[in-house]
C-alpha cells in the first residue's frame, strides 16, 4: 500500500478517494488522530516517524510513519526512496526540500521533493500552504553537490500542542511580558541537560523556534552554583555558573526546558 491519505470524497476513485473506507482504514485514521493534538505535523510515536536517511548517492529513504497535513491524515507503511538529482555547475550545490504535500486536485497526500536552485550559496525553496488547494508540511532539507552526495537537515515538526493558552504582551513574541491571553500557535517543547562553566557555554536547540521561546533552567538542590543566562535567541542560549560567593564555578550539570512557537 505504501502511501494512503484521507478523508477525501467517496464519489470517485481518483487519487486516494475511496468508494467506502474499510474498517482497517478507519482504525488507522483513529490511531493517527489520537496521536496528534495539532492539525498538522508528523504523528509522534507512530511507526518510524517518517525518519529520513541517506542511503546512497542521490537517494534519501523516508521510513514508515504518518501525520496530519492541514487536517488530512496520511500514512506511509513502507520505506520509500526520494531521488535527489545532483547539482550542476562547477562549485555549485543545491538545497531541495522533502515535504508531505496534500493536493486537493488529485485527492492525495504524498512525500514530495521541492527542487531548489543550483548556486554557490543556495537557499531552500519555499513551501506552499494554501488550504483546499496545495498544502505542504516540512520533513527534510536535502543539500546535494555535483557528485550526488546528500546531507539531510531534519525539519519535521510534531503534531502535538501541549500549550493551549498563554499570557504575555505580544501575539507572537513569547518573551514579551504582559497579561493578555492568547490562543497558543502550534508549539514545540524541547528539553536537555548540560554543564555550566564560569566562562559560559552555548546551548543550541535541536530545532530552531519561530520566535524566542520561554526558557527555564534548573540546577540540583544543594549545589552552590548560580546559573546566569546572558543571551537567548530562537536557536539557543548562553549560560554561565558562579558560586553564591561570586567565585568561579566548576562544571556543574543543569537541565533546561524551552517552550515556544514552532518554525
Amino acid at each position: 500500500m505504501a502511501e494512503l491519505s484521507g478523508f477525501w470524497t467517496t464519489g470517485g476513485t481518483a487519487g486516494d478517494q475511496q468508494t467506502s473506507y474499510t474498517q482497517a482504514q478507519w482504525s488507522t485514521a483513529a490511531k493517527l488522530l489520537a496521536a496528534c493534538s495539532g492539525f498538522e505535523g508528523v504523528a509522534p510515536g507512530y511507526l518510524n516517524g517518517l525518519a529520513g536517511t541517506v542511503t546512497g548517492a542521490n537517494t534519501v529513504a523516508i521510513n514508515t510513519g504518518g501525520g496530519l497535513v492541514d487536517g488530512k491524515w496520511f500514512i506511509n507503511d513502507a520505506s520509500q526512496n526520494v531521488n535527489i538529482p545532483s547539482a550542476s555547475g562547477g562549485g555549485n550545490t543545491r538545497i531541495d526540500r522533502i515535504v508531505l504535500r496534500a493536493t486537493w486536485a488529485s485527492y492525495n497526500v504524498s512525500v514530495t521533493r521541492i527542487a531548489g536552485t543550483d548556486a554557490a550559496s543556495p537557499t531552500a525553496p519555499a513551501i506552499t500552504q494554501t488550504s483546499g488547494t496545495t498544502y505542504d508540511i516540512k520533513l527534510y532539507k536535502a543539500l546535494v553537490n555535483t557528485s550526488g552526495t546528500v546531507t539531510l537537515t531534519d525539519e519535521r515538526t510534531w503534531a502535538s500542542r501541549e500549550v493551549i493558552y498563554r499570557q504575555g504582551g505580544d501575539a507572537s513574541e513569547w518573551q514579551s511580558s504582559g497579561t493578555t491571553t492568547y490562543l497558543a500557535t502550534p508549539i514545540i517543547t524541547q528539553v536537555g541537560s548540560a554543564s555550566a562553566l564560569a566562562s559560559s557555554i552555548d546551548v543550541t536547540y535541536p530545532f530552531a523556534f519561530a520566535d524566542e521561546p520561554i526558557l527555564i533552567v534548573s540546577i540540583g538542590i544543594g549545589v552552590d552554583t548560580i546559573l546566569k543566562v546572558s543571551a537567548s535567541s530562537v536557536s539557543g542560549f548562553t549560560v554561565a555558573g558562579i558560586t553564591h560567593a561570586g567565585a568561579a564555578a566548576t562544571a556543574v550539570a543543569f537541565t533546561w526546558m524551552a517552550i515556544g512557537p514552532r518554525a
